[in-house]
């Protein structure tokens, strides 16, 4: 079978990858491409190089399931540095303003925090793929140019200091897809009058996915060199628990496959659903029809469903 047929006719993976420190999101997608022998492949949300953690890969028809991942929370745990702003806001970055840090208390701490937490408007950082008249802001701030950047409605659920040290602060967060920890960073020095970088960054959770449950490239190069590197892929299905799961087969199944309307019984609260083959894979996202309760309309239908 060519590789292009292979690709037409593969059901979609997912693969958790720990991300480590130094490779780009890129990166990691590049070397899945070379042990999966597939091109069609898509990371589910950029982790710069200086983070490490849980980086969700799709794989085949899967990729057109990324999108639905944007609703989850994303957890993250960062080492932030007093006394010092950069340009990029993380340690990668030229230092750009210095300030004596002062002695702060956990209360202090947890005050300016608070300014934090909930919905906030947010700046995202100069060196971001934020793009103005067509060019991303990092492009720019390279080229020496400052990039006005509109601030954006942002959630962030939880945040704690978990550590102080000064002038090291240490945070764990819960926040929605398109909070900047680096921005967070960035503005909590500013609330404290001191300046503030992160110099340490890990996601650790996205949904009900964990990064304790994510493979290391090391790990999957190894099971690809053994020819096995599926075994340590999983539904996309998995990604998604608390979606309404249809386990559909027969006529309703071929239906789906064909782009057609079905029958199913509504679930109180969703509009949408996933449809599961028998080998559980994702054979299509269904949208609730909006006349009819318990009528189904395929949404996305996924090549090898």
């Amino acid at each position: 079978m060519t590789r292009r047929r292979r690709e037409r006719h593969h059901p979609g993976a997912v693969f958790l990858v720990d991300k480590p420190k130094g490779p780009t999101s890129h990166d990691i997608v590049r070397d899945v491409r070379r042990w999966t022998g597939l091109r069609r492949v898509g990371h589910g949300g950029t982790l710069d190089p200086l983070a490490s953690g849980l980086l969700p890969i799709f794989v085949g028809a899967a990729t057109r399931l990324n999108e639905y991942l944007t609703p989850y929370r994303k957890c993250y745990e960062a080492t932030i540095l007093l006394g010092k702003a950069t340009d990029t806001d993380d340690s990668e970055g030229q230092v750009i303003a210095e300030s004596a840090v002062p002695a702060l208390n956990s209360e202090q701490v947890d005050a300016a925090l608070e300014h934090f937490r909930g919905e906030i408007e947010q700046v995202p950082p100069q060196y971001s793929a934020i793009k103005r008249d067509g060019v991303a802001a990092y492009r720019s701030a390279r080229a020496g140019e400052h990039v006005e950047i509109d601030a954006r409605t942002v959630t962030v659920h939880e945040l704690t200091a978990t550590a102080i040290q000064l002038p090291f602060v240490t945070l764990a967060m819960a926040v929605s897809t398109g909070t900047y920890v680096r921005a967070i960073a960035r503005d909590l020095g500013e609330a404290l009058g001191c300046g503030a970088h992160v110099t340490e960054m890990r996601r650790t959770e996205i949904g009900d996915q964990s990064a304790a449950d994510a493979h290391t490239p090391e790990a999957l190069q190894a099971a690809a060199d053994e020819g096995n590197v599926w075994a340590l892929a999983i539904s996309p299905a998995d990604l998604f628990p608390d979606w309404p799961h249809f386990h559909l087969h027969g006529e309703q199944l071929q239906r789906i496959k064909r782009g057609q309307k079905i029958r199913h019984a509504p679930v109180d609260g969703w509009d949408k659903a996933l449809a599961i083959n028998a080998d559980n894979h994702v054979a299509a996202v269904l949208r609730r029809d909006e006349l009819s309760a318990a009528t189904w309309q395929p949404e996305k239908v996924l090549a090898a469903g």
